[in-house]
């Protein structure tokens, strides 16, 4: 592999400027040099870009520089193109993920993720210890030691200051992105001896090396008089400023952004030790002197510029309906990477029968997996199960039982109760499982006629029965009365309408912004129409969604899908399924990233085996407790995780190499990783 590296919250970047649909092809842009045989000569230090231009193309560059005075260097450019615009470049502030293709590229932390092992490495921070995090007397603390020789984007050389002030700023500030990690610091102190940094905590911290270590780094003469860390404006304060490899030179929110590169000199944390002794990632990058990213009016739009050369890349990964042009497309490449979130149906569980594990298991039943990964998405994804993507063996329940990773059949549970022939919901199954009244809780046995061989790290569901009594009676709703049925279901005697005045209700976004879930939930509500359960459809935007979902909590199901998960699970699992993540008194003003309400009652919570991963620190053990919270998840099914996004990253191969396939989400999560490797094929 070719002499660059970095990994995703290790590189920098600045905002691109405007992009015109006409611009040039970067490798068709050319800045005035030195001769090439003057460098060569006087024996200066080759930087990056010398580097560059004695690359794929050196012999002919060179012949150019020696015959004429007019030698050129070609420029290495980078234009990447998104259909969402920038909301803003402050990093404490802002949420936005367009806004972190450049953020990533400025700002560092003290310790990053390896996104091929998913190891902690060191970055700003040498070193690091945690103390008292065993039940001893003291209180834990962390401490740190800082790197030397850093600089700032704007030249400014790192001290141990910066650190203090950016601990002392963030725990004063409270930034909502920050919180979670920030909330348990109770001091930021000079450390005693070797070290330089002391840190305590209110208690102990699990994964506080991925994530208390893992805050940007801000300069302290850039941020020292921001009293309000919302007021401050990045272009104000000639920033944003970062340890990072890039900085921002034009910004437009609506239409584009650039950002340049520094030198590899300027830049010591791309050669650390396991940077330069690791198997895949290469170490001395970034090789690219620019980024320049574009917004476009629509994901069309965008696939039509990456067909048209017009962007070299496409932020996250392609579109189902487009991969067949791409795949076609000559000098185009679909990389392929692994996902870090998944798509899901989520169900509130404050809501009568909703609030029962084996009605939300029989709806589970009735979903049709088969047709909507292969024939509705055309295999484009891959069928979903627990909370954790499947490149996250470290955390999924099979890794207890040394067992497939989502092939084992203790992983398809809630799979489609089809007839024998395959062509339809086998109705009295599903039927006969609610009237017997007995969820999948854990335990071996037969559910709706399916053998399920028990759970895989012995943990069992929160309830044990059901919560109603449920039988069958005549058709009453008029929501069946096209339906293919002369039952219809009884919940302690009355109907859905009678409990939820009104039937079952999915809320879904527009068919044209998510065809393949419109159709699949139209496909899912006639089916539980032949069970007997009657159901609609309301159409809403996303907008009005995320507000009827996280602010009102005004749902019986919705569908959507999350990303970015932690690979370690437990910080994930605690802000989207642990009780204090869910808002218990239906307050609008307060959105809650756990609207499904699981964890507010002791029949459907995980609450326990999450606290527990959250304060363990020894790594075995913590992923041991995670796989357990990840399984008790799945057996109380607050959500039914329906697909895991196949990734494929849209790039421009015929211009660019040195691309890492096989990490997460190579064109998002780790688009920072993707630009530090990149070279220039010519």
């Amino acid at each position: 592999m070719a002499p660059c590296a970095t990994f995703a919250a290790s590189v920098a970047g600045r905002d691109p400027p405007a992009l015109p649909r006409t611009a040039p092809r970067r490798r068709d842009v050319y800045i005035p040099t030195a001769s090439c045989c003057t460098n060569m000569v006087d024996g200066a230090a080759p930087t990056r870009r010398r580097f560059l231009a004695a690359g794929a193309g050196a012999a002919a560059f060179s012949l150019a520089g020696c015959l004429g005075d007019d030698t050129t260097t070609p420029t290495a450019t980078f234009a990447l193109g998104t259909s969402g615009s920038f909301a803003g470049l402050n990093p404490l502030a802002t949420a936005s993920a367009h806004s972190w293709i450049l953020l990533d590229l400025v700002y560092e932390s003290g310790t990053v993720v390896d996104p091929v092992t998913f190891d902690v490495r060191p970055n700003v921070f040498t070193d690091w210890r945690i103390t008292g995090a065993d039940g001893s007397d003291a209180d834990p603390a962390i401490d740190v030691a800082v790197r030397d020789g850093l600089t700032f984007t704007d030249g400014t050389p790192l001290t141990v200051a910066d650190v203090l002030f950016t601990y002392r700023y963030l725990r004063e500030q409270r930034p909502a992105r920050y919180l979670p990690v920030v909330s348990t610091i109770t001091a930021v102190e000079r450390a005693p001896g070797d070290w330089d940094v002391r840190l305590r905590l209110s208690e102990p911290v699990g994964t506080y090396a991925s994530s208390t270590l893992a805050l940007p780094i801000l300069p302290e003469h850039v941020w020292r008089d921001v009293d309000d860390y919302r007021r401050y404006r990045p272009s104000e304060r000639g920033g944003p400023v970062g340890l990072g490899p890039g900085r921002v030179t034009t910004y437009d929110p609506d239409t584009s952004a650039s950002l340049a590169f520094r030198d590899a000199d300027e830049y010591a944390l791309s050669s650390l030790d396991w940077r330069r002794d690791h198997d895949v990632l290469a170490a001395g990058g970034p090789f690219l002197d620019e980024l320049r990213v574009q917004v476009y009016g629509s994901d069309a739009a965008l696939q039509r510029a990456f067909l048209d050369d017009e962007v070299d890349a496409i932020y996250r990964t392609a579109a189902t309906s487009a991969i067949s042009e791409i795949e076609s497309a000559a000098g185009k490449t679909l990389v392929e990477g692994s996902a870090t979130g998944y798509g899901y149906y989520g169900f509130n569980l404050r809501r009568e029968p909703l609030d029962d594990l084996l009605f939300r298991q029989a709806l589970a039943f009735a979903f049709d997996d088969y047709h909507y990964v292969t024939e509705i998405h055309d295999g484009y994804v891959t069928q979903g199960d627990f909370v954790v993507p499947p490149g996250y063996t470290a955390v999924r329940p099979e890794t207890d039982a040394d067992a497939a990773v989502r092939t084992d059949p203790a992983t398809e549970a809630y799979a489609y109760r089809g007839r024998d022939d395959g062509a339809a919901l086998d109705v009295a199954a599903v039927r006969d499982f609610f009237v017997q009244g007995e969820p999948i809780t854990g335990e071996p046995g037969t559910y709706a006629g399916q053998s399920y061989p028990g759970s895989l790290t012995g943990v069992r569901a929160s309830q044990r029965g059901a919560r109603y009594d449920y039988t069958f009676g005549p058709v009453r709703s008029d929501a069946l009365a096209d339906a293919d049925t002369d039952v219809e279901l009884r919940v302690d005697g009355r109907t859905i309408p009678d409990l939820l005045d009104g039937p079952l209700e999915f809320l879904i976004t527009p068919a044209s912004r998510s065809p393949e879930r419109s159709a699949m939930t139209t496909d899912w509500i006639e089916t539980l129409g032949r069970l007997g359960i009657p159901a609609t459809r309301t159409v809403l935007s996303l907008t009005a969604m995320v507000e009827a979902v996280y602010a009102r909590e005004a749902f019986d199901v919705y569908p959507l899908s999350v990303g970015g998960l932690s690979p370690f699970a437990v910080t994930s699992l605690y802000s989207l399924f642990h009780g204090d993540n869910a808002d218990p008194a239906g307050d609008d003003t307060v959105r809650a990233n756990n609207p499904m309400g699981y964890g507010l009652s002791t029949h459907a919570s995980a609450n326990d085996l999450i606290e527990r991963a959250l304060h363990e620190t020894d790594t075995a053990r913590r992923n041991a407790l995670a796989r357990r919270a990840v399984e008790r998840i799945y057996l109380d099914a607050p959500v039914m995780v329906t697909e895991y996004p196949q990734i494929r990253w849209p790039l421009d191969t015929d211009a660019w190499t040195n691309y890492v396939a096989d990490i997460p989400e190579p064109g998002s999560t780790n688009l920072a990783t993707e630009l530090a490797q990149l070279r220039p094929r010519r």
